[in-house]
């Protein structure tokens, strides 16, 4: 029995340190002071990374752009080949910029928007 209940007790023990440690403050000032600006030529995969490849708009240079936060993956089912993605500093909002419609994502946190 004492097999059984002990991975239950550590595994609730660390999902519950998880969501101690969240502070939204303090991830919204490091998420505003993230940006990119891609036109795509390789849409993200959707895995817990944000990855993917084109041509940066400020230096026209063709990119791989690997980012740690899964914010912006959450809308990888939205992307396609040409769209442009943005993501300005200094702001709490990731844009998807397709031929004719431009869709818009606030960051939120426990159920709260940022902006």
């Amino acid at each position: 029995m004492k097999k059984i209940i002990l991975p239950f007790i550590v595994l609730s023990l660390m999902l519950d340190a998880c969501q101690l440690n969240k502070d939204c403050y303090l991830l919204a000032d490091k998420y505003r002071n993230e940006r990119c600006a891609l036109i795509l030529s390789k849409v993200p995969d959707g895995t817990a990374y944000f990855k993917a490849e084109g041509i940066d708009l400020d230096t026209r240079k063709k990119i791989k752009y690997n980012h740690y936060t899964r914010w912006w993956n959450i809308y990888s089912n939205k992307m396609e080949l040409g769209d442009t993605i943005i993501k300005r500093k200094g702001e709490l909002v990731f844009s998807i910029h397709k031929k004719d419609t431009v869709l818009r994502f606030n960051w939120e946190c426990d159920g709260k928007i940022y902006k």
